[in-house]
Formats: C-alpha cells, sequence, structure tokens
C-alpha cells in the first residue's frame, strides 16, 4: 500500500492539471469568457461531478476518472461548466431548465449528458446504449444486414451485386432524409487505438466513410487518465444509423488489410513497416476505386432509367448526391457545436510502388459482408445491443 498511495497522489496531481487544461480547451474552442474555477478530485457519494457557486469550485469523482474513459469525464466536467456559466453569465438559477439548456448548446453539452440525472445510482450510459431507432430505418438497417449476409457468397458475382445494392440502398436512405427534411439525431463516436500519431491507413478509410457513408471525421486528442498520457483518436459524426455503419466499415477494412497483409508477407518474405503500410495504403486505394466504380454505374442507371418521383423526391436524384454528401445541414450544424474551430491536416508518406499496387488489387476484390450485429473490431455493432 505504501507504493501506490505516491502513484495514486502524482496521477491525481495530472488529473487535476488535465482538467484546467480541458477547461481552458473548452473556453477556447467555445469562445467564452468564465473566470478559471478551482477544481477537486475526491470521493462522492451520489454524484459524478458537483458545482459549488460559493467556493466557486467545481468536484468530480474519483471513481469517474478510475473506472470510466476521459470521453465521459468530459461530458461530466461540461455538464458542471454548464452550471457554472448559467450562475456566473446568466445569472440564472441553478435547475436544469431553460438557462442550463442554453449554457449546454453555448458549451457543446451532448445530449446524454445534459439530464439532472447523472447520479452513482444510474451508471452513465452511451448515446449506443440510450438509441432508438425508429422502425422505418430499422428497416432499412435490416435490408443491409441481409444484403451483408448474401455478399458472403462464393460466386463472386453475387457477392458483388449484393454490395451494389447496399450502397445503392445507404445512398436512396440518406437522399430520402435530406431532401424530405427528415429530423435526425445525430450523434458521435470516438474511435481510439491508444497510439500517438494517425497512420496513412486511417486517414484513407477516413476519407472513405465521408465520401460514401454520409458521415463527418475529426481527428483530435484524448486523454488517457491511468496511463497520464493523450492519444490521438478519430470521431465518427452523423445520423446514429449512419455511423453505426460507418464504424462498421471502418473495423472491416481495417481487419481486411491486416489480414491481406499477413498472407501477402507470408508469402513473399517481407519485413519493415514501410512494405506494410504502402501494401495496406493499396488495399484501401483498391477498394475506393471499387466504391468509384460503382457509384459511376449506380449514377450511369439511374439517368438511363429514371425511377419515378417517391416520397415527394423528383427525378433528380444524381445531381442530389452533392447535396446529401456536402449540403446535410444538420450535420453541419452538429459538427460546428462539437468543434467550433477545426483545422485541416494534409498527409504525406511514401509509397512503395510495387507493393502498392499489388494491395490495391486485393483490395478492388473485398466485398464488405457479414457479422453486422455481432461486435466490431473498433468499439460496438452496427445496430446495437438488443436492436437486431
Amino acid at each position: 500500500m505504501a507504493k501506490t498511495k505516491p502513484i495514486l497522489a502524482f496521477l491525481e496531481d495530472a488529473w487535476l492539471k488535465q482538467l484546467y487544461v480541458e477547461f481552458d480547451s473548452i473556453c477556447f474552442q467555445f469562445r467564452i469568457k468564465l473566470r478559471k474555477p478551482l477544481f477537486e478530485i475526491r470521493d462522492m457519494k451520489s454524484q459524478w461531478g458537483q458545482w459549488d457557486p460559493l467556493t466557486r469550485t467545481i468536484t468530480v469523482s474519483r471513481h469517474l476518472i478510475q473506472s470510466h474513459n476521459w470521453q465521459q469525464v468530459l461530458g461530466v466536467l461540461k455538464h458542471e461548466l454548464a452550471h457554472m456559466f448559467v450562475s456566473e453569465v446568466l445569472e440564472g438559477d441553478a435547475s436544469h431548465g431553460s438557462d442550463f439548456h442554453r449554457a449546454c448548446d453555448l458549451l457543446g453539452v451532448p445530449e446524454e449528458y445534459r439530464g439532472a440525472g447523472l447520479d452513482l445510482g444510474e451508471p452513465l450510459r452511451t448515446w449506443q446504449e440510450m438509441a432508438e431507432v425508429p422502425e422505418e430505418d430499422a428497416v432499412v438497417l435490416r435490408k443491409v444486414e441481409k444484403l451483408l449476409a448474401m455478399a458472403e457468397s462464393t460466386n463472386e458475382n453475387e457477392a458483388f451485386l449484393a454490395m451494389a445494392r447496399v450502397q445503392e440502398l445507404i445512398h436512396k436512405y440518406n437522399l430520402e432524409r435530406v431532401l424530405n427534411r427528415k429530423k435526425n439525431r445525430y450523434v458521435s463516436l470516438v474511435v481510439n487505438h491508444r497510439k500517438q500519431k494517425v497512420d496513412r491507413l486511417q486517414r484513407m478509410i477516413a476519407g472513405i466513410l465521408t465520401g460514401y457513408y454520409f458521415v463527418d471525421i475529426v481527428f483530435s486528442d484524448l486523454y488517457d487518465a491511468q496511463e497520464n498520457a493523450a492519444h490521438k483518436t478519430m470521431e465518427i459524426l452523423g445520423t446514429e444509423q449512419n455511423v453505426f455503419m460507418a464504424e462498421y466499415v471502418y473495423g472491416f477494412l481495417r481487419q481486411q488489410s491486416e489480414s491481406l497483409w499477413s498472407h501477402y508477407r507470408e508469402k513473399n518474405a517481407l519485413k519493415g513497416a514501410a512494405p506494410k503500410m504502402s501494401f495496406q495504403t493499396g488495399v484501401v486505394a483498391g477498394f475506393k476505386r471499387k466504391l468509384d466504380n460503382l457509384e459511376k454505374t449506380r449514377v450511369q442507371s439511374q439517368r438511363q432509367n429514371p425511377a419515378p418521383p417517391s416520397h415527394g423526391i423528383a427525378n433528380h436524384q444524381s445531381d442530389a448526391t452533392a447535396l446529401v454528401k456536402f449540403n446535410d445541414p444538420g450535420l453541419r450544424q452538429f459538427v460546428k457545436s462539437r468543434f467550433p474551430r477545426l483545422t485541416s491536416i494534409k498527409s504525406g508518406g511514401r509509397v512503395l510502388g510495387e507493393h502498392y499496387d499489388r494491395g490495391r488489387i486485393q483490395g478492388e476484390r473485398i466485398v464488405i459482408h457479414k457479422g453486422i450485429t455481432t461486435k466490431g473490431p473498433s468499439t460496438g455493432g452496427l445496430l446495437g445491443p438488443g436492436r437486431g
């Protein structure tokens, strides 16, 4: 015990410093002015966090930091900062009324952290655990699931047609959603590989997700309280259904690129990180080329055989792709509420020609299939718990 106490004391000192870092970051990101409060970490019997206006202290539960990830700590911290904003800027009451929700909007507090019930009697739940997929959306997801099962076929033509149908369904669903101005719930999901940098492969897959799966991607840092270190993370933002799908595709492509590389490495007796990254980026590039060809085929088919209007949608579906991908006002607003200040980073890296070309050929053969309701390789299943 004598050895663990100094370690815990060191960690708690680091956690306190990180809370001040997060406070400064939140104030900067959301362009708000607040006087720095006192932060305290202690055992709390009934709450995850607390704001005391008399002592100007924000208290965070020790159990919260020890047993939850830092993203959840940030959710609780923002909740308490919203209370602080109400009492010191809006000069409102301490309840969870309209002033509190106005402060939550200004601070980008996630919906699941806005309730009054953030107590230790109830475990902190993620939006995946709280999600309720509307029946009309569940129907689409079930169709996608069946098609992905068909895509396991050993018949290459059948598998290709099943995947093409999946892409068509996803496109049609999002087109109708945007053009009909359907009310959606936007969410974000953090993928954390616990690494210090984002590799080229991850950025390439992110490009596929934003280009074909109707989500936005933000790369950022997330503190790890147990390791006292920051990790690079990839946050997927979009509607619940699109985020579920994008997360699944991301994990699937990571697994496929790893599996294909393992086989290629053994066959060619290769060593080192450079050939691996070159081959795997080739795999992802090949898969993207396949999606590009599917999209061209879909657009050409719609132009030659325009479908009759459905649900108020005119016969201009092929020309509406840009509207869906780049002009979803709900998604733009959600991303802005989460990240008011964003910067773009272009990734570089050397690619070895031979291995890249071999990987690209393998990537063009990939068919997304199966596993849609099972635990994925990143953070969860596509339909979520209990929603098969």
